[in-house]
C-alpha cells in the first residue's frame, strides 16, 4: 500500500543547481559583525573605496600580495629594484603615511619608505643614537677619571696632614 511515494509534495523542495560559474567569476560571502560593518562603511563613506565589495577585493589582494611576497623572493623589476617586505607597527605605518601625505606630496607608503631608506634618514637617526650613546660612555669615563683624581688628591692631602678624616 505504501510501497511507492506519490510524486507530489514529498520530493526535495528544489534540486541543487549543477551549473557553476567559471573560476574567475566565483563569489564568496563574508560574515561580519556590526562593528566590522561600520568600519567598512566608514572607509566607503570617506571616498577611499566606492563600495564594500571594492574595499574587500582590495583587502584580499593586499593580503594575498603580502603573503606571497613574504614566502617567495621577488625577482628584480625591469628597473633593477627589488621589493622587500617590511614589518612595521601600526603607529609607525600611520606616521609614515602621514609623512607621505604631508611632506612627500601624497606619495604612497612603499615609495615613502624606499625614499627614506635611500636617503638614509632612518640611518641618520640610528647614527645619532649611536653617537649619543658613545658620548654618554665617554662622559661617564671622564667623570670616573675625575672622581679617581679627586680621591687620589684627597689621600695625598691626608698623608701630608693638611686634611684629616
Amino acid at each position: 500500500m505504501f510501497d511507492k511515494n506519490p510524486d507530489t509534495g514529498t520530493r526535495a523542495s528544489v534540486p541543487k543547481r549543477t551549473y557553476r560559474r567559471p573560476p574567475e567569476d566565483e563569489r564568496i560571502a563574508l560574515r561580519c559583525n556590526r562593528k566590522e560593518l561600520r568600519l567598512l562603511d566608514s572607509f566607503v563613506s570617506s571616498g577611499e573605496f566606492g563600495t564594500r565589495s571594492e574595499l574587500m577585493r582590495a583587502a584580499l589582494h593586499e593580503f594575498i600580495r603580502n603573503r606571497t611576497e613574504s614566502a617567495v623572493p621577488t625577482p628584480p623589476t625591469p628597473t633593477g629594484l627589488l621589493e622587500a617586505p617590511v614589518r612595521l607597527r601600526p603607529d609607525e605605518v600611520e606616521t609614515f603615511r602621514e609623512y607621505g601625505a604631508l611632506v612627500a606630496n601624497n606619495q604612497p607608503l612603499n615609495d615613502v619608505l624606499a625614499q627614506l631608506v635611500r636617503r638614509g634618514a632612518l640611518e641618520l637617526q640610528v647614527s645619532e643614537l649611536v653617537a649619543r650613546a658613545r658620548g654618554a660612555v665617554r662622559k661617564a669615563a671622564e667623570e670616573r677619571a675625575q672622581v679617581q683624581a679627586l680621591e687620589t688628591s684627597g689621600r695625598d692631602l691626608e698623608r701630608q696632614g693638611v686634611v684629616g678624616r
